[in-house]
């Protein structure tokens, strides 16, 4: 390298140690003016609030059909192996499950005639 290079580089290394810092402007968006920003916001606004009633109506009209066609569940067929206990549970119930309040209603009315007779 010649010496005239490297004493170049060391005059433009110098210079740029010596001037102040700029503070660098973060562009957040794809640049304009704050009236061209605040007039882009007022559309998308408006763009949402009619965009509501259309949510609205789509999912009123999926709601519509999603619960026409639903049926009620077939009876239900007792299996043997459904309901199949060997041990009693520990809450009491034979045979009631432990949110089954019918069944544990109906059991308590059996012991009762059970013990009356």
């Amino acid at each position: 390298r010649s010496p005239r290079v490297d004493r170049m580089s060391l005059t433009l290394l110098a210079r740029n140690a010596l001037r102040a810092p700029r503070q660098a402007v973060r562009q957040l968006s794809a640049g304009g003016s704050q009236a061209e920003h605040i007039e882009v916001m007022k559309k998308w606004k408006m763009i949402s609030y009619g965009g509501l009633p259309f949510i609205a109506l789509f999912g009123a009209y999926c709601m519509n059909k999603h619960y026409s066609h639903h049926e009620e569940p077939a009876e239900k067929i007792p299996y043997p192996h459904m309901k199949k206990r060997a041990k009693p549970f520990p809450w009491g119930s034979k045979d009631c499950d432990l949110w089954d309040f019918e069944c544990k209603k109906l059991a308590r009315a059996a012991d009762a005639a059970a013990n009356a007779e």
